[in-house]
């Protein structure tokens, strides 16, 4: 894969500047973009292995305890075995690692292999490596010597540090390799076009060369791993020797070199089968090679070649798509005895290249490896030896009485175009067809001939040209051939014309269309295809209508838990297809730069079987046809992309929304998004997947009696997908409960769902899944909230396909991106080359992910007595100069700090420098990271002062050097100490900080302390102010949390303790957070409100905003408001502003009960029930005119439902209720009593309150 020039002056550039990402709390460009010289790769993740199995065998060679046989044979299996796995920190431990008394553990065995060859020490760098990997011995039957795993790694760095990188854990590995089986199911070998090929290779050769396989989408990966199989096994005996290989100039020469060695004219030397797999660019670097081989007798040459490759767009963003301008200029080169075959479709490509084993030539077959070769699905799958039909040279598709052909190249073109031909109309169609060329070598001007119908008056020949040039090789064989030889003295064709594309240039179907329909219509004329492809977008190809599919599309961040879910979507239909009577096909494609690295998705199902006439996935994804659409991760994907433009009209939407509420979906989507989802008409389901798993996860631990260990994930994350695929089931299929369940028993098999079984899971998905029923007119209208989304870059509404997988960062080797020391010099570099680096050194809070602003405090008053001992205190904050807007009822995220002289004691106590610089990998960007110092860290990021969960203890356990304080919170961490954890984090309510404290020996390094403590996160007080009457301001409402421990600590809240201590001028980062609590939709309609302390905060905005426009003319309704709290005097919050809008007429009526001004306590849900008459008067206006005409209440019930519809809407009133919920089941009783009082019966009165619930018009915010 070349790399472009554009990138190559950055990568010096960031060479130069250090090679890492930070900036002084900035962004910088990720380090995985500046591609050093050693990438974490999979060779590393054996490095990683083997550097921990080191360790063990060190610490078996010291010990002297006896190893039996099995003990050794079960150890070895574990280390040269397939799916290796090595053991979680925690068991490496020594002593310390006993529970209990007794002996510790035995320790490992040494095991054979170990040792390096010859004696040479297997950690140093002194191995004797051979050149070619997996070679054969001189003597096939002879026993060969086990090579010890760290002899295994290719070409080993001997100065590369692998002391601080952790390998994958037990649980982690197990943990993968689990939902590999019940996620994916079958080998994707049997399910891609390009695994089938490389298996096919293995299967047929004796050598294989691989070139780069991991950079070349894993092809070759295949033969690479079942070699390094054979060579632990032992197996030898009629298998390939695999030679894994570089690209580069001259590459062909060691394939040459090898056959003229091992494959000479010698008659008693067996026949030898040589592949090699390779991409364009490598068949291109090995064609001046092999156009000197001449063949030999006794050796043969195939060349399996994936046109895919890598392209710049416009010089600076990277795209994978097929080159086939550089594979056909390759060939060309070629001699007689090769044989060139070009396959379109998935099952071409199978049949391609087992047929290229039996041809008598050498072959060199080209396959769609961008798109088709990546597509998963059903295949036959020829056997070993198989025979297979050779494939016709040419393939005519069309009319035969077609006057114009459009000739092009098989592949992603052809099957393209063959695709988009069966759209036209049949008036068009009966003038033009398709012509795909699949052999270039050895070219047969008869089988052109015949391939031609005689209708046929001019040929257009589509190909790749590189360089600008105005047609290609084709073109001229072509040309060649038509006039002259077999088309000598003939009258067809009479014109030949070129059409020339650049290299990677991919046609979308409504361009093909237009180019065909344009052909079909003017068949003896020259094209400019430029202009053609300018009128394209009048055009469109219904290409799903012939097989009346249906298009599943998926978003969702690379290493999200749920980016399994189209390939588990996939299985499903396509395991069972016996029972939805369907046919399922994947396509993955990733764009690694954007974000976190995002994966779209998109599953073809059709009740057809598969055929050659199918529109290619990519293809058929453009033109916007996905019936249901999952967006997982909204918060990365939105951010990056704009995808629903791929719904169709009426079609689904399920967002997979972790920790988002229902109300928040407004707030989160941007404008063009709600108009684009107006505009088709959407459904919007709602899922957390992730809370689905938690609950599954908890209840399973839960009923285990102990037996699973804390922070074991019994439900491993994964499983959220199988969620997510409950809800893509029950749109897709229209089922649902049980049949549903009975379904994915199938499905999931021995998946670990949970305590429940698949019942069970499907049971909390469906009660997890909630419809957003949004405003099609409002959203159709929908304007941008803020400035910065005003102004935010256009978003691609189609993925950027530039990775084969996941990034290959560190998640690659199994190790997450670790937060890791600086220096001063760093952040100077970044500064220094900020265009490098892509500093941002203006990025506010750039670990937020939520969109944030930084306001200024203007007023911090007190409200209470200074004696009292509640601090309840009014802040201010001014929103001048920001884009800032906030509705009544919105919620104000504020960022708090910690405390400056607790942090600076912790500092102290733990001993680290706090002007040392560390660099933590971004929350929002992976792979980019954000520099601060150690003390800015722990003041404005970690929550070193908040309650630690049970991992953390965990986690200390391993690291604890005293036995007892390792016991203690091994004991603390398991199910057996739950009673004590729940003491010490709910009842002495321990820190993180004052847990390091009981644990010294514990002892934790900064940048291990960051991947351990939990990020502050922000505390959201309701707005206590209406913007339309306040302007450029925000008011919030507060109580100083404090209290005292048991052992005598004094606690404080970590955000109001920062609040109240904030003085004017001082800034504050905050961010905003929808409510349910929002103003009814008509100006008249009655407000019921009842706050209790800082429950008030929403209700003041409430009674602003009716005053303001009481105040502008606006005729308002009634406003009714409930307070309560201890003492009159100390905490009538806002008294003297509530009495004067009483005056104003702007409050109605007001209840305030102070529950220890009296001997006889008193709580509003006293004053509400002495409040009846009024409030079931707001609340049942219906009971209030039927009794007016004279009826009785019960005559509104019709069929056990409140009937209020010849109520006018601007009559019905609204309840709120704002606080802690200890009240809240007294003021529902005194609801349901004042209704019984209008003459409803208790179940009567009880059904109206759920009818106000369904309506919203009875709202709850407690906590």
């Amino acid at each position: 894969m070349a790399a472009t020039s554009s990138q190559s002056l950055y990568q010096s550039a960031a060479i130069f500047a250090g090679g890492l990402a930070i900036g002084a709390g900035t962004l910088a460009l990720s380090r995985a973009a500046f591609a050093p010289a050693h990438k974490p790769n999979k060779s590393i993740k054996r490095k990683v292995s083997d550097a921990k199995l080191r360790s063990v065998d060190a610490a078996a060679k010291s010990s002297t305890t006896a190893v039996t046989a099995k003990d050794a044979s079960t150890a070895l299996a574990g280390i040269v075995g397939t799916g290796r796995v090595d053991p979680p920190a925690s068991k490496q431990l020594d002593q310390v690692d006993a529970k209990g008394a007794g002996p510790a553990a035995p320790a490992k065995p040494e095991l054979p292999g170990h040792a390096a060859p010859n004696g040479v020490d297997a950690t140093a760098g002194g191995q004797k490596l051979t050149g070619l990997v997996n070679a054969q011995p001189a003597n096939a039957n002879a026993a060969v010597p086990e090579p010890s795993p760290a002899n295994r790694a290719k070409h080993v760095d001997a100065h590369m540090d692998l002391s601080t990188v952790n390998g994958p854990s037990d649980a982690e590995i197990a943990a993968k390799v689990a939902a590999q089986s019940w996620l994916l199911g079958v080998s994707s070998t049997k399910l891609t076009s390009t695994a089938a090929i490389d298996s096919i290779a293995y299967g047929n050769s004796t050598a294989i060369f691989s070139y780069e396989s991991q950079a070349n989408g894993g092809f070759g990966a295949y033969s690479e791993q079942e070699a390094q199989l054979a060579a632990e096994k032992g197996w030898f005996k009629g298998r390939p020797s695999v030679f894994k290989m570089q690209t580069r100039s001259g590459a062909g020469t060691a394939i040459v070199g090898y056959l003229n060695a091992k494959g000479g004219s010698s008659s008693t030397e067996p026949a030898k089968v040589v592949t090699a797999l390779t991409n364009a660019a490598g068949f291109a670097a090995m064609a001046p090679a092999l156009a000197a081989y001449n063949g030999s007798d006794n050796a043969k040459l195939v060349l399996q070649v994936s046109a895919a490759s890598h392209f710049a767009e416009h010089d600076q963003e990277l795209s994978i798509s097929n080159d086939y301008a550089s594979i056909i200029a390759a060939a060309a080169a070629l001699g007689d005895s090769f044989e060139v075959l070009l396959s379109a479709t998935r099952q071409e490509a199978v049949d391609f290249a087992q047929y290229a084993y039996q041809s008598d030539k050498n072959v060199v077959h080209v396959f769609d490896g961008a798109f088709a070769g990546r597509e998963v699905g059903a295949l036959n799958i020829p056997t070993k030896g198989q025979k297979v039909d050779a494939p016709e040279p040419f393939l005519f598709t069309g009319s035969p009485k077609a006057q114009t052909v459009l000739v092009v190249p098989s592949g992603s073109y052809s099957q393209a175009a063959r695709a988009v031909l069966v759209t036209l109309p049949p008036a068009v169609r009966h003038n033009v067809a398709l012509l795909s060329v699949r052999s270039l070598r050895n070219w047969d001007e008869a089988d052109l001939r015949k391939a031609l119908p005689k209708s046929v008056e001019s040929l257009h020949i589509l190909e790749e040209v590189a360089g600008g040039a105005a047609s290609g090789q084709l073109y001229e064989d072509i040309v060649s051939s038509v006039f002259g030889g077999e088309f000598a003295d003939s009258d067809v064709p009479s014109h030949v014309f070129p059409l020339a594309v650049a290299p990677g240039q991919d046609l979308t179907a409504a361009e093909l269309h237009k180019l065909l329909e344009t052909l079909g219509a003017n068949h003896k004329a020259a094209l400019k295809l430029q202009d053609v492809l300018d009128e394209a977008e009048e055009s469109h190809a219904d290409l799903l209508a012939f097989s009346g599919a249906s298009v599943v599309t998926f978003f969702d961040s690379e290493t999200s838990p749920t980016a399994p879910l189209a390939q588990l979507t996939a299985r499903a239909i396509r395991d069972r297809g016996a029972d939805t009577q369907l046919h399922a096909r994947l396509l993955s494609r990733y764009d690694n730069f954007e974000a976190s690295g995002i994966l779209r998705s998109d599953v073809i199902l059709s009740s057809r079987p598969e055929s050659a006439a199918d529109a290619p996935i990519v293809l058929a994804a453009e033109e916007n046809a996905a019936k249901v659409l999952v967006v997982s991760d909204p918060a990365t994907t939105l951010k990056s992309y704009a995808p629903f433009q791929s719904l169709v009209r009426g079609g689904t939407v399920i967002f997979n929304t972790p920790g988002w509420e229902v109300a928040e979906l407004d707030s989160k989507l941007r404008a063009e998004d709600k108009r684009v989802l107006a505009q088709k008409s959407a459904r919007l389901l709602l899922v957390d997947a992730a809370a689905v798993v938690d609950k599954l996860n908890t209840k399973t631990a839960n009923a285990s009696g102990g037996k699973a260990k804390v922070g074991d994930n019994v439900v491993p994350a994964e499983i959220a997908a199988a969620v997510l695929l409950v809800a893509v089931l029950r749109v897709q299929l229209n089922t649902s409960g049980a049949a549903l369940a009975a379904f994915l028993k199938r499905v999931l098999g021995t998946a670990p769902v949970g305590i429940d079984g698949v019942d069970g899971l499907v049971q909390a998905a469906e009660a997890a899944i909630q419809l957003h029923a949004f405003n099609d007119d409002e959203w159709s209208k929908a304007e941008p909230l803020s400035e910065a989304e005003q102004n935010a870059p256009l978003r691609p509404t189609q993925i950027r396909y530039n990775g084969f997988g996941p990034n290959p960062d560190a998640a690659t080797v199994g190790v997450e991106a670790a937060p890791f020391r600086s220096t001063w010099a760093q952040s100077a570099w970044q500064h220094l080359f900020s265009e490098a680096y892509e500093t941002q050194a203006d990025s506010l809070r750039p670990d937020l992910p939520e969109q944030t602003w930084v306001v200024e405090v203007t007023e911090n008053r007190r409200l209470t007595p200074v004696d009292y001992d509640r601090n309840v205190f009014h802040m201010e904050l001014s929103t001048k100069g920001t884009d800032l807007k906030y509705e009544v009822g919105e919620a104000l995220g504020v960022h708090g700090w910690n405390d400056e002289h607790e942090v600076a004691e912790f500092i102290r106590w733990a001993g680290f420098d706090a002007d040392e610089v560390v660099n933590a990998p971004s929350l929002t960007e992976a792979g980019k990271h954000e520099s601060r110092t150690v003390f800015q860290t722990l003041q404005q990021n970690l929550d070193v002062f908040g309650k630690p969960p049970k991992r953390f203890y965990e986690e200390l356990g391993k690291l604890a050097t005293n036995r007892d304080e390792a016991r203690w919170l091994r004991f603390i961490s398991s199910a057996e100490g739950s009673a004590t954890f729940k003491k010490l984090s709910e009842i002495e309510t321990l820190t993180y900080a004052d847990v390091l404290r009981m644990f010294p020996s514990a002892r934790l390094p900064i940048d291990q302390l960051l991947t351990l403590v939990e990020p502050i996160k922000p505390r959201h007080y309701s707005i206590a102010s209406a913007q339309s009457a306040v302007g450029e301001s925000v008011h919030l409402l507060i109580v100083t949390v404090d209290w005292k421990t048991p052992s005598g600590s004094a606690r404080y809240g970590q955000c109001t303790r920062y609040l109240s201590q904030l003085k004017p001028g001082a800034k504050v980062t905050v961010s905003l957070k929808p409510s349910v609590m929002k103003l009814p939709p008509i100006d008249t309609q009655p407000i019921i409100m009842a706050g209790l302390g800082t429950g008030a905060a929403p209700f003041r905005a409430f009674i602003q905003a009716r005053a303001h426009k009481k105040a502008q003319g606006i005729d308002v309704g009634p406003l009714v408001y409930y307070f309560g709290s201890r003492y009159r005097s100390a905490e009538y919050l806002y008294g003297e502003e509530l009495e004067a809008y009483t005056q104003d007429g702007v409050i109605q009526h007001m209840g305030l009960a102070f529950s220890r001004d009296t001997s006889k306590k008193v709580y509003i849900q006293h004053k509400i029930l002495e409040d009846g008459d009024l409030l079931t008067q707001y609340l049942g206006p219906e009971i209030e005119k039927l009794e007016a005409a004279g009826g009785k209440a019960e005559v509104v019930l019709q069929d056990g439902l409140i009937n209020d519809d010849d109520v006018e809407e601007g009559n019905k009133g609204y309840f709120f209720v704002c606080g802690p919920t200890w009240p809240v089941p007294d003021i529902h009783e005194a609801l349901v009593g004042a209704f019984v009082k209008k003459g409803l019966t208790k179940d009567q009165a009880e059904k109206k309150m759920e009818a106000l619930k369904e309506d919203e018009r009875y709202v709850l915010e407690v906590y």
